[in-house]
Order: C-alpha cells, then structure tokens, then sequence
C-alpha cells in the first residue's frame, strides 16, 4: 500500500498550549510536504477510551494511504511500545496501549513494527513528550512513503482494547454510554443488532424515557429525544441542550431499550 502524504492527528493535549504546534513542527521537520489534518486534540486527559472511540468512528473517512499519529499516551516514558501498524488500507501511529486497537481490528494487518531507529524520530528527546520527539517525526516519515519496516523490529502481540458490549439478563437487554460529544449528546454502545427495531420506542436512563425520533425536530426546545446517530449507534441527546450535564451522566451510567 502506498501512503498518500496525509497526517492526521487526534491527541489529548488541548489546543491552550504549544504542544500541538510543536508536534506539527516536528512532523514539518521531517518532511514538509506531508498535508497536516486535525481530527481532535480535545481528548479527555489520558482517556485511551475516548480517543480509541473517536479514532475508530473516522479513520475509514479519510481516503486510502492516510497516516494516522493518535497520542493519546498516559504512559509515556514507561515500557510501553511505540508503534507503526499497517493496516487495511491505512497507517496507525502512537502508543502501544489500546489507543489504536479498536480501528486496526476492524482491519486486515499487514505489518506492526516499534519505533527503533533514530532516523524516525526527531531532533528533541524527552521522557514525557513522545509526541513531538518520536510519533509525530515517525509519521511524517511513514507518510511520506518509507517502508515502515526500516522503523524497527516487529512488534509484538498488540495490547487489546474492548469497549463493553451491551448485557443480555432476563430477556432484557442493558448498556451503556461510550461517548459523549461537545452537545452533550450521549454516543451508546447499542447498535440496530441489539435491539428489536421495529418495536422501538424509545431509551430509559435512570428514570427518563427518551423517546425514538428521526431528528431533534421532532421534539419540543428542552425535552429528550433518542435517535440513531451517524455514527450508527443509538443515542441520547435533548433538543438544544446538553444531557451529559442535564441528567449528570458518565460512560457508566445504564441505559435500556423500551418498546
């Protein structure tokens, strides 16, 4: 597979400091024809979670060839790995901790290799700042067409990252939330396979029931409303307003398919 010269960036650093810009510095250093693209740099603070959620919903957007540098890396500076994975029709950069796990399964490897060689990593060293020093230089050149293997050794087993799965007890089914977006719109791990579709009639979460609509115009300004996403997951919002904080709820908080 052939890289087309595309670096994409998803990381937990913010946009209030230098840390983005000195990423992107490094990867310019590198090569400075590779094209630059901002997924999110909005990550909650080491939540492999969410930045393997957010990675996994778009990476099959970008077209074929696309570089993917997520760090996402509250281990940093530890014994876990850095890694380049080619995968599917696309390459995946970052940390060795189940950031990338979620997207690269969906996919055929083809190839996973540590980052070794001095030649992919950047000017700067540093304990806590792999991002510039080593994955973001390590992207640019795997972007810009180096075989990855001259990255380093093959890397071993990658470590595993699950998000739960919706519960079966009783004939009743359960989730839960996975996501929650800027609206303060409630990403579920329910999918049209877990529930009976043709009989939906809303969501309950905690003693709420929020009712199935197509679009948010379907309800009044304020009231909750469920819907299948574009994401393809069911999901909890309220019309112009935000349920994460309206009904003060978390990843863990359960949610059941009424019919």
């Amino acid at each position: 597979m052939k890289a087309n010269g595309i670096l994409a960036l998803l990381t937990d650093f913010g946009t209030s400091d230098w840390y983005v810009a000195s990423i992107k510095a490094a990867a310019l250093s590198s090569n400075s024809a590779v094209q630059l693209v901002d997924i999110t740099h909005e990550i909650s603070p080491g939540s492999i979670s969410e930045g393997a959620f957010v990675l996994s919903r778009c990476f099959n957007d970008f077209p074929a060839g696309t570089t993917f540098v997520v760090v996402v890396d509250p281990g940093v500076g530890t014994t876990r790995s850095p890694v380049i994975v080619e995968a599917g029709d696309y390459f995946f950069v970052g940390p060795d901790n189940g950031v990338l796990y979620p997207a690269i399964s969906q996919l055929t490897i083809r190839d996973q290799v540590r980052i070794e060689s001095e030649a992919w990593m950047g000017r700067k060293t540093s304990a806590t700042f792999h991002g510039r020093d080593i994955f973001a230089p390590a992207g640019s050149c795997a972007a810009s067409g180096v075989p990855i293997q001259e990255a380093g050794a093959t890397a071993d087993d990658l470590v595993p990252f699950e998000f739960p799965q919706p519960q079966e007890l009783d004939g009743r089914t359960t989730g839960q939330f996975l996501y929650f977006d800027r609206f303060g719109n409630g990403l579920t791990n329910l999918l049209p396979d877990h529930v009976n579709g043709s009989k939906l009639a809303g969501l309950r979460v905690k003693d709420t029931v929020f009712p199935l609509a197509t679009t948010f115009g379907q309800v009044e300004v304020g009231e909750p409303v469920c819907y299948w996403g574009s994401s393809g997951f069911l999901e909890a919002a309220i019309r112009e307003g935000n349920a994460k904080t309206g009904f003060q709820l978390s990843e863990i908080s359960k949610v059941e398919p009424v019919y």
